[in-house]
């Protein structure tokens, strides 16, 4: 699909009104390839923490994936479960990428 069939994703309710807010993950698909960039500080004394956040994400998308009446809530998990540990065990496939820091808007 080409960019201009996409607009970017709305902020999270709840966001705009904290007092305090970080972001600290964005992905994209381009040209088939997955793009992430993210803040290797945010949990830098507690790498686990990424774990929970990802397990986080997996139930919103769960979730959504149910209402959207696709499959239900626990199908969705054990699909992306099975994704999530076949990612794994192709660790080994080559990555790029560097540190990069926080840009102000």
């Amino acid at each position: 699909m080409a960019s201009e069939d996409h607009q970017e994703l709305e902020i999270p309710d709840g966001i705009v009104d904290a007092d305090v807010a970080i972001e600290v993950l964005r992905t994209w698909v381009a040209d088939g390839a997955l793009h992430v960039i993210f803040d290797p500080d945010t949990f830098r004394d507690s790498p686990g923490e990424w774990g929970r956040m990802l397990a986080d994400i997996s139930g919103h998308i769960a979730s959504a994936i149910a209402l959207q009446g696709n499959l239900t809530e626990s199908e969705a998990s054990q699909a992306i479960s099975e994704g999530y540990d076949r990612g794994l065990v192709s660790q080994g496939r080559q990555r790029s990428g560097k540190l990069k820091g926080r840009t102000k808007h």
